[in-house]
């Protein structure tokens, strides 16, 4: 990602891992519905793991725990 060049560690700026973490909370409401809100952080993990695990372990950790809380906070919304 392009996020890579503009850090010094390696992770993704804040505003990539923020739009990554939006557009794979998207994806699996799109594909699961209001299934999404069942998930648990493990599912969510294994489910974005294809899509993260080029990125440095800090960011592969993080990533789930957003986007099942933001998957969360869409469940308050919805519901």
């Amino acid at each position: 990602m392009r996020g890579r060049e503009h850090s010094s560690d390696r992770r993704l700026p804040e505003r990539e891992l923020q739009e990554l973490v939006d557009l794979l909370a998207v994806r699996i409401y799109q594909d699961l519905g209001r299934r999404a809100y069942a998930l648990n952080r493990q599912d969510v993990a294994e489910l974005v793991h294809p899509y993260t695990n080029d990125l440095v372990r800090e960011d592969q950790r993080m990533i789930p725990w957003l986007v099942w809380d933001l998957l969360q906070e869409g469940m308050e919304i919805e519901l």
